[in-house]
């Protein structure tokens, strides 16, 4: 058969069983649409960018999560894409999204690998902890996470437990979980409380007054603006960390930064 290519609006193929395109697998639930981006596909000399570029212009890429009742009786596991299926971000995708938001992130393109700086207790389970991982400058290693280095028997945990596939494992497709370690190391992690202070400082460099600083950080976290009633919130919370913890402007704010980053807003798609 047909090779089955990708669809963005549920981040799932047009043939559900993409390790297996022979006799058992999945028939692709709409085989006219298969062949008429692969005859695309050909037609554009077999440019992958241009393919993207179509699939994204495209309404289906573009539609709404929000469903109404008779589709959702008809077509209840949205098999036919006609609504856009609300996903958590992949761990590649959370590590550029914190980086983007706080404006660190390195869009240089090309070259080779890059090694963001591993926890010496990550390192300390290595046969060889002192030669287990490279080094790259700190421009390099806000790099996008497609530069950074793979190791089998050594990996980031962030990018592990947020689904990174196993690198000793084939994998056709990604299969997210929802566990509570993922919890623990998007609020509790270096890699978290680092960036969301870059973010807090950020914020204070920009604005001299608690509500532009809140403002800003939401349109940048969630592309939207901050409602009235949790700009209220919001300076609540600013208050009650500086008074019963004793914390100074800047550590509150990047503690509100912090619950942006962990914000369903922002680790989901919807």
């Amino acid at each position: 058969k047909t090779g089955c290519l990708k669809i963005p609006p549920a981040g799932r193929g047009i043939c559900a069983s993409p390790g297996d395109f022979g006799r058992l697998g999945v028939e692709p639930t709409h085989p006219a649409l298969l062949d008429h981006l692969a005859t695309k596909l050909i037609e554009n000399g077999w440019s992958l960018k241009a393919m993207h570029r179509y699939l994204m212009s495209s309404r289906s890429y573009r539609m709404s999560s929000v469903g109404n009742e008779a589709a959702l009786a008809r077509d209840p596991r949205n098999l036919l894409y006609w609504r856009f299926e609300p996903r958590r971000l992949t761990a590649e995708e959370f590590r550029d999204s914190v980086l983007a938001v706080n404006a660190t992130l390195n869009r240089e393109l090309f070259g080779p690998s890059v090694f963001p700086t591993m926890a010496p207790e990550v390192l300390a389970t290595a046969s060889r902890p002192h030669s287990a991982w490279g080094y790259s400058p700190p421009e390099q290693e806000v790099r996008r996470s497609l530069y950074v280095f793979v190791k089998r028997s050594l990996r980031l945990p962030m990018l592990a437990s947020l689904d990174q596939p196993d690198p000793d494992l084939p994998c056709s497709a990604r299969f997210p979980t929802n566990v509570p370690t993922q919890a623990l190391i998007t609020m509790n992690g270096t890699f978290a409380h680092e960036n969301a202070e870059v973010f807090a400082q950020n914020l204070m460099t920009e604005h001299e007054t608690d509500e532009g600083r809140l403002r800003t950080a939401v349109r940048r976290a969630l592309g939207r603006e901050l409602a009235a009633d949790e700009l209220e919130r919001s300076l609540d919370f600013l208050a009650s960390a500086r008074g019963e913890h004793d914390l100074d402007d800047e550590d509150a704010l990047t503690l509100f930064c912090l619950g942006l980053y962990n914000r369903n807003e922002f680790l989901w798609l919807d």
